[in-house]
């Protein structure tokens, strides 16, 4: 069974309260940029991670693909802690205001995002990614939009 086989089968809170307990493990794209998924309850996740020199641009800098990355994740899990067995949501729209520059010296960041609305078609939410002072160096909004099943399947 892979883990999406997986998702089907369980809530959103219940796949992410099985990730987090180490029951599941991450996608791969949370491996590659080591984000680690430290919290969740229904409608708000925390992720944590780290802008490590290897994700600089030619300027010294985290790329913002790493921060947008780190928005998009718990963004769209927030959402998705929200959604019953076989309902699935997907980033439609993110906009993100990068409020200064990320390298290592920040720390372990904290990326926390909320669920603001979610209705039968679309979801909205809204994070922040700040240092381990507070100090807000990103935040964004998303909204995503419901992921049908492939035409000539069933839901679940």
């Amino acid at each position: 069974m892979t883990l999406i086989d997986t998702r089907q089968g369980l809530s959103g809170i219940d796949y992410f309260r099985r990730m987090l307990a180490g029951e599941l493990p991450p996608p791969a794209m949370l491996d590659l940029f080591a984000i680690r998924l430290v919290e969740v309850d229904p409608g708000r996740v925390v992720f944590t991670a780290t802008a490590e020199e290897r994700f600089y641009n030619g300027t010294g800098v985290a790329h913002g693909g790493f921060a947008a990355t780190l928005l998009d994740t718990a963004l769209g899990c927030a959402i998705n802690s929200t959604m019953p067995v076989g309902r699935r949501f997907t980033t439609l729209e993110l906009k993100i205001n990068l409020t200064r520059p990320l390298t290592r010296e920040a720390g372990l960041l904290r990326c926390e995002a909320s669920v603001v609305h979610v209705g039968s078609r679309t979801a909205t939410s809204e994070g922040r990614i700040v240092d381990r002072n507070g100090k807000l160096y990103a935040h964004g909004t998303t909204t995503c939009i419901v992921v049908e099943p492939p035409r000539g399947t069933l839901e679940p």
